[in-house]
């Protein structure tokens, strides 16, 4: 994978087709708990900063992410009921559903995301309760929030305001990819 790359050509969706896409998203989780109401979905998407949402860079460290999390099923002896992983003009998303407790599987996702290269995506953790889709939280968990890959500081705050230039989360991200290369070569692009 060229870092440098990931931000120079690529994929850049309208807002129509990401708030679609979002839609979507809701809507095909939604349908997962009907069909297994009993269990909880792994949502995994990247965090990439900048309009371009999927190219060739973004897809292969999309791929190391899809690997890590079969890791962690595979290490948690967790068979995943059903599978799906896309590649999109929004981004590139994949999608687990696990019979197990949403709040064992989210402590796990928790433990991904703070890995270095975990701080790269998002793995939401859903399940429903009365018949409402939840997104597990890390701070139900006791967890802190996540921290900013510039200041540190709560990430929501950080984009809510937006209070890091584009380029400078690029940056950062080309920087911690070039700081993890090997890690990425040995739990890359399997699939």
């Amino acid at each position: 994978m060229n870092a440098a790359e990931m931000f120079a050509h690529g994929e850049t969706p309208e807002l129509d087709e990401v708030l679609l896409n979002r839609e979507w998203r809701v809507q095909f989780i939604e349908e997962l708990l009907r069909r297994f109401p009993k269990s909880c979905v792994i949502s995994l998407k990247c965090n990439i900063p900048g309009p371009i949402k999927s190219n060739g860079e973004i897809l292969a460290l999309f791929d190391y992410g899809g690997n890590r999390i079969r890791e962690i099923l595979s290490n948690q002896s967790w068979q995943p009921n059903y599978q799906k992983r896309l590649s999109l003009r929004t981004g590139p998303e994949a999608f687990w559903v696990i019979p197990k407790d949403s709040f064992e599987v989210k402590r796990n996702m928790i433990l991904f995301e703070e890995e270095k290269l975990g701080r790269l995506f998002d793995a939401d953790v859903l399940d429903q309760k009365d018949g409402l889709v939840r997104t597990r939280s890390r701070v139900e968990l006791g967890y802190e929030p996540r921290r900013c890959l510039i200041c540190d500081q709560d990430a929501r705050i950080c984009a809510s305001r937006r209070l890091h230039p584009v380029p400078m989360l690029q940056q950062r991200l080309i920087q911690l990819l070039a700081e993890n290369a090997r890690e990425l070569e040995k739990n890359g692009s399997t699939q």
